[in-house]
C-alpha cells in the first residue's frame, strides 16, 4: 500500500446509546421512522433519525421522541461528558452514581467542560446548553466553516455572558438560530433540537453552511463547495482490507457504516483520536493477544569468592558447597499480529532456593622489601626456619652464596624465587637450591659466619614464624 498516511488522532464515532432519560428505550437501526410524533415534515425529521440511527439519542418508548420536551442541566453535562470521554478514549467508561448525574458532573468539572454549577434538576435554557456543548470538544473539533463577527446574532450581543461558546457553534456550523439567525438564549433547550445539535457535532457532514454580517444579521449563503472525497484503506490483520471512497470522515463512521464492529483485542495501530481522516490514507488495525505463560529454570548456585595471599595465585580452596536451586516464572505475554509482542514477569514461585558457595582464591599481592625494592608474589606461607655456613658447591652445581635457601624439594622446587622474613629478621631475597633433605616447608638460610644474624639463630635454633613470599 504505498504513499499512504496516517492522521494521528480520529474521533470515533459514538456509537454508545446515551440515554436522556432513565427509561429511555435501547436504540435500534430503523428501517421506517418508528415515532408517532415526529412527522417527516418536521425540520427536525432527519436529525432525529440520524441521531436515534446512530445511537446519538434514544425515543422516550418504542414509538415515541417527544421532540418538544425540554431537556435538564442533568442529561445535558451527561451527554457533554460522554461525548467528551468518547472523543479522548473511543468509549465511555462513566457510570451513574448518587445522585445519578453527579460522576458526570464531577468529570465536566475536572475535564473543563464545565465553569459553572447548575440547578441539575432543572430545565437547561439554550445558551447555557451550547455553553457546556461548546467545550465537549477541543477546538480543533469545531474548526470555523461560517463567517459570524461579533454583534451578528441579533440576541447575543458580544458582552452576552456566554457569547463567545455561542458564536463559536454558530461558526462551526452546529447551530444557526431561526430564521434571522436569533438564538434565543433564554428559552428552554427541546429534545429535537438537542438530537440536531448532537448530529451535527459527532457528523461534519451535517453542519450548516452560511455567513451573516454585523450591520443586518443576514446575508445570503454562499455557493455550497464541492465535497472532496477521497480513498480510504483500512488493513486488519486477520481480516480482508476495507477500501472507501469517502469525505474526510473518522474511523469509527467508515467502520459503522460498513457493519464492521472491532473485535476484542482488535487496535488502530496509531493514536486517531483527533483529526479526521484525509486523502490517501492507510489505518492498519493490529490484532493484541494476551495470555500467561509458565517456565520452569534451573537457578545456578553462585560462588563467593575470598581473596588471600595463603594459597598460590588462582587456586581455589572451596569452604562451603553450593546448590542450584529451582523456580517457575509467570509471564503475562503480548501477541501482536501472531508475534510475540511483549512479556512482562508477574511473579517468580521458588521450588528450591538456590545456595550459594564460599570459596578462598589465591590473589597474592605486593609488597616492599627491606631493600627498598617492591616484589610482587604469588603466595605466602609460614615455615620454619634454620641456618647454615657450609661452603661449596651445591647438589645442583651451583656454589653458596648470601641468596641461596636450602629446602624439601618435594615441596619447594629448586630455583623456587623466595623473600623471607619476620619481625625480627629480614634475610631479603632468596633462590632455592639443592644442598641437601630437609623437611617438608622448611628453609635453610645460609649465612657466612660474621653475619650479624648467625649469633641469634645459633641460639634461637629453629625459628617457627619466619614468612616466606613466593614471588612471580
Amino acid at each position: 500500500m504505498k504513499n499512504r498516511n496516517i492522521l494521528k488522532k480520529l474521533l470515533l464515532p459514538a456509537l454508545f446509546a446515551v440515554l436522556l432519560f432513565a427509561q429511555a428505550v435501547p436504540a435500534t437501526a430503523y428501517g421506517q421512522n418508528p415515532f408517532t410524533d415526529v412527522s417527516p415534515s418536521a425540520w427536525y425529521y432527519s436529525d432525529v433519525m440520524t441521531a436515534v440511527e446512530s445511537g446519538l439519542i434514544n425515543g422516550k418508548t418504542k414509538t415515541t421522541f417527544c421532540p418538544d420536551d425540554y431537556l435538564t442541566y442533568a442529561e445535558a453535562v451527561k451527554l457533554a461528558a460522554c461525548m467528551n470521554q468518547v472523543w479522548w478514549t473511543g468509549s465511555v467508561a462513566l457510570s451513574n452514581g448518587i445522585p445519578w448525574y453527579q460522576p458526570y458532573v464531577d468529570y465536566a468539572w475536572t475535564t473543563g467542560i464545565l465553569s459553572e454549577n447548575y440547578d441539575w434538576n432543572g430545565y437547561a435554557t439554550r445558551g447555557k446548553f451550547l455553553a457546556i456543548f461548546a467545550n465537549a470538544l477541543p477546538g480543533d473539533a469545531l474548526d470555523a466553516i461560517n463567517s459570524v463577527p461579533d454583534d451578528s446574532i441579533p440576541d447575543v450581543p458580544s458582552w452576552y455572558p456566554d457569547a463567545w461558546t455561542i458564536y463559536s457553534l454558530y461558526q462551526a456550523g452546529i447551530v444557526q438560530g431561526d430564521d434571522t439567525h436569533a438564538c434565543r438564549p433564554e428559552q428552554y433547550i427541546r429534545r429535537s433540537e438537542v438530537a440536531a445539535i448532537l448530529n451535527r457535532m459527532m457528523n461534519p457532514s451535517a453542519r450548516l453552511r452560511f455567513s451573516m454580517s454585523a450591520d443586518t444579521g443576514i446575508t445570503a449563503a454562499p455557493a455550497e463547495p464541492e465535497t472532496r472525497k477521497y480513498w480510504i484503506v483500512v488493513d486488519f490483520y486477520d481480516r480482508d482490507d476495507l477500501t472507501v471512497y469517502t469525505e474526510a470522515t473518522t474511523l469509527g463512521m467508515i467502520l459503522y457504516h460498513n457493519g464492521i464492529t472491532l473485535a476484542e483485542g482488535e487496535v488502530p495501530s496509531v493514536d486517531l483520536w483527533n483529526d479526521w481522516l484525509a486523502a490517501d490514507m492507510t489505518v492498519t488495525v493490529d490484532t493484541y493477544f494476551y495470555t500467561t505463560e509458565s517456565v520452569r529454570q534451573i537457578v545456578p548456585h553462585t560462588t563467593e569468592e575470598i581473596g588471600i595471599d595463603t594459597i598460590p595465585r588462582g587456586d581455589v580452596n572451596i569452604l562451603e558447597e553450593g546448590a542450584d536451586g529451582e523456580s517457575i516464572l509467570h509471564y503475562t505475554v503480548t501477541y501482536k499480529n501472531g508475534m510475540e509482542y511483549d512479556r512482562r514477569l508477574d511473579w517468580e514461585e521458588v521450588l528450591t532456593a538456590m545456595v550459594p558457595a564460599r570459596a578462598e582464591v589465591g590473589v597474592g599481592g605486593t609488597f616492599v622489601g627491606g631493600d627498598g625494592v617492591t616484589y610482587s608474589y604469588s603466595w605466602k606461607k609460614i615455615c620454619k626456619a634454620t641456618y647454615y655456613n657450609l661452603v661449596g658447591p651445591t647438589y645442583s652445581g651451583n656454589y653458596t652464596s648470601t641468596r641461596t635457601v636450602a629446602t624439601n624439594l618435594d615441596y619447594i622446587p629448586i630455583g623456587t624465587r623466595m623473600y623471607i622474613k619476620n619481625d625480627r629478621y629480614d634475610f631479603g631475597y632468596r633462590v632455592s637450591e639443592d644442598t641437601g633433605h630437609l623437611d617438608p616447608w622448611q628453609v635453610d638460610i645460609w649465612m657466612m659466619d660474621d653475619d650479624p644474624n648467625a649469633p641469634l639463630m645459633s641460639i634461637e635454633g629453629v625459628v617457627r614464624d619466619m614468612e616466606v613470599y613466593f614471588l612471580d
